[in-house]
C-alpha cells in the first residue's frame, strides 16, 4: 500500500514549514502568492488529496456525529461553536450528522460517511462499542469528545479529548466531607461515558479516605436511558430512597438542576437541608436559584482543541493515539452552605 502524502511531505520537499504549507493550501492571505503555487505545484506532483494546479482549492469536510437529543445537553452548545470557528479559518465545513437509535442497532453508518466525503470525524456523546468500531474502520481520522469507560481499541488510530474529572469531583466531595456530611448520594449513570465514571470514581475515593463506607441506597444510578432530566421522574426516584443523604453530587448541571426542582416540589430547602453540586458551569448555574455549585470547565475552549487534535490527525494518520485533559475546577455558590 503507498505511503500517503501528508502537509509534511510537501514541507520536507520544499524546506517549509508545516504551517506555510498548510496556509498555503488553504489560500491563506498572508502567504505570498510565488510561495503559494510554490506548494500547490508540489502537492499536485506528490498527488495530495488530488490537487492540481487548475483546479480550485477544495474546502473539506468535517463531519460532526452525534445523538438526535444533543440540545438537550447544555454543555456542547459552546462546544460545537468553538469547533465551526476554528474549523473555518483551515479551510473545513462542519456537518452536523445525526445518528439515530436505529443506526445503531443495525450498527449503520450515515450514507455521507465515507472517505470520498470526509477529512475527518469528530463523535459527541457516541458510546456504543460496535459502532464505535464501524466508524474506527472507516480508516477516517476520528477525535471523541469523552469515550465508553474501560475501553481501549489498540489496533486503531484516534483520539479522545475530555475534561478532568476525577480529581475535580474528589475535591468537591472532600469539602462536603470537611463540613460534616457523612451521608452522601451520587446521582447519573456512571456507566454512561468515561467522563462519568471517573466522576463516580472521584466521589468513592473521597470518602473511602475519610474512613466512610459508600452507601448505595443513597444513589440513583439507573441506565442512562432514564429521563434524568424529568423533575417528576426523578421525584419518584428520590421518594423510592429509603431515606434522602444531606447532600446529593450529580454528573452534571443538567441533572443537578433538575434534583434541585424536585427536590423543591418535595418541600425540601437547598442547600439548608440538603445541599446539591453538579459539573459543567452550563449558563443556567448561575442564575438558577439558588445557584449552583459545580466544575468550571471550558466547552468553547474543547471545541477548538478538538479541531487542533483532529488536524493533526488529519495530517498523521498513523501516529500515537493521544487522551487529553483539559482543566476544570470547582466554583462554590448557593446550592451549598458556605
Amino acid at each position: 500500500m503507498a505511503e500517503k502524502i501528508t502537509i509534511q511531505h510537501i514541507a520536507d520537499a520544499l524546506g517549509l514549514s508545516r504551517n506555510t504549507v498548510s496556509k498555503a493550501l488553504n489560500n491563506h492571505p498572508q502567504i505570498p502568492e510565488q510561495t503559494r503555487e510554490k506548494v500547490l505545484q508540489k502537492a499536485a506532483e506528490l498527488k495530495y488529496k488530488n490537487f492540481s494546479q487548475i483546479s480550485p482549492i477544495k474546502i473539506g469536510n468535517i463531519a460532526l456525529l452525534t445523538r438526535g437529543d444533543i440540545n438537550a445537553i447544555s454543555f456542547y452548545s459552546e462546544t460545537i461553536k468553538g469547533m465551526e470557528t476554528r474549523l473555518s479559518t483551515q479551510g473545513y465545513n462542519l456537518i452536523l450528522t445525526l445518528v439515530k437509535p436505529e443506526d445503531i442497532r443495525s450498527n449503520t453508518l450515515p450514507a455521507n460517511i465515507n472517505q470520498f466525503n470526509v477529512d475527518g470525524i469528530v463523535c459527541i456523546e457516541i458510546f456504543d462499542r460496535d459502532y464505535i468500531q464501524t466508524i474506527l474502520d472507516t480508516e477516517i481520522p476520528t477525535v471523541f469528545i469523552d469515550f465508553i469507560p474501560n475501553t481501549v481499541y489498540a489496533d486503531y488510530h484516534y483520539d479522545v479529548i475530555l475534561m478532568e474529572s476525577e480529581y475535580a469531583v474528589y475535591s468537591l466531595t472532600c469539602s462536603l466531607l470537611e463540613k460534616g456530611h457523612t451521608e452522601l448520594g451520587f446521582i447519573g449513570d456512571y456507566n454512561h461515558c468515561r467522563s462519568f465514571h471517573e466522576r463516580w470514581v472521584g466521589f468513592n475515593r473521597a470518602i473511602w479516605d475519610y474512613r466512610l463506607e459508600p452507601r448505595s441506597d443513597y444513589n440513583i444510578t439507573l441506565e442512562d436511558n432514564n429521563p434524568y432530566l424529568s423533575v417528576e421522574w426523578m421525584k419518584k426516584q428520590l421518594q423510592s430512597l429509603k431515606a434522602l443523604p444531606t447532600a446529593f453530587v450529580c454528573t452534571n448541571d443538567d441533572i443537578g438542576i433538575t434534583v434541585i426542582r424536585a427536590l423543591k416540589e418535595l418541600g425540601r430547602t437547598v442547600p439548608e437541608q440538603i445541599e446539591v453540586t453538579g459539573f459543567d458551569d452550563v449558563a443556567n448555574a448561575e442564575i438558577f436559584s439558588p445557584p449552583l455549585t459545580t466544575v468550571h470547565t471550558y466547552p468553547y475552549e474543547l471545541g477548538t482543541r478538538v479541531v487542533e487534535c483532529l488536524l493533526t490527525r488529519i495530517e498523521q494518520p498513523a501516529r500515537h493515539n493521544e487522551t487529553i485533559y483539559l482543566e476544570s475546577r470547582v466554583v462554590r455558590r448557593g446550592s451549598t452552605k458556605s
